[in-house]
């Protein structure tokens, strides 16, 4: 069970906690903290906060002195809250431009990674950026089969199914977890959203869908491919792509 899918188990007309603490893998054999999952302001996200200032936290926000984005904007590069006495990573969304608790459809079951187009101005940047990633193949997929004579270890070519569809226009990477269907272990979300037909080097947003749901990394689009590697064998974690410079 990860944090995404939690919202998908809530019964419809039901009451809803504004807050779900999950006991999850890193907390059993980790000793990380606790991670809290969003119900309430973007369902799916998550944020972990130490475990000795979980009661304090909660009530804070059940009470409404604390805000789910109080905690997002609080979290360190490992996805945890350290409150004011924390130094954000970077600055994390907490607001979609358009209204977040629209109704989205769920993105595509896959064990792979995925890369889904948000912006939809630049449809010159759009073909570009696939032609950087080898191109789409006839399932939509790039990079599905890369020669391996000419792969870069250094730079591992980006396999993933690519999601072109406008209904997925602005969605913020705090929306990306509950989207992900529970039943492929999918790697990463990618998205291909303003900054990356802006900025050199086509950054991607890369979201976070198990230790901290939700939390983002903006690694140029050449670079994904080799983190997406990294994850899948566990090498390393999706913290050690967080930078403050990025």
């Amino acid at each position: 069970m990860h944090g995404g899918n939690i919202p998908a188990l809530v019964p419809d007309g039901g009451p809803v906690p504004p807050v779900v603490v999950l006991a999850d893998i890193p907390v059993v054999y980790g000793g990380d903290g606790p991670l809290l999952v969003d119900l309430a302001e973007t369902p799916g996200r998550g944020v972990r906060v130490p475990s000795a200032r979980l009661g304090e936290i909660l009530a804070e926000l059940l009470s409404g002195a604390l805000a789910f984005d109080d905690l997002v904007r609080g979290m360190d590069r490992y996805g945890m809250y350290q409150g004011d006495g924390g130094r954000p990573a970077f600055p994390t969304p907490t607001s979609a431009p358009s209204p977040s608790h629209r109704s989205l459809p769920s993105l595509p079951a896959t064990s792979a990674a995925l890369l889904v187009r948000t912006c939809f101005d630049d449809e010159a940047g759009w073909q570009a950026l696939l032609g950087e990633l080898g191109g789409t193949d006839a399932g939509g997929w790039v990079g599905a089969d890369p020669d391996p004579d000419e792969i870069d270890e250094d730079h591992c070519p980006l396999t993933a199914l690519v999601v072109d569809d406008p209904v997925f226009v602005d969605l913020q990477p705090g929306q990306v977890p509950a989207l992900v269907p529970p039943e492929e272990h999918t790697t990463l979300v990618a998205l291909a959203d303003a900054r990356t037909f802006a900025a050199p080097g086509r950054p991607l947003t890369v979201v976070d869908l198990y230790d901290s749901p939700g939390q983002q990394a903006v690694l140029p689009c050449g670079e994904v491919g080799s983190m997406t590697c990294n994850l899948e064998i566990a090498n390393m974690d999706f913290r050690d792509f967080v930078a403050e410079d990025r």
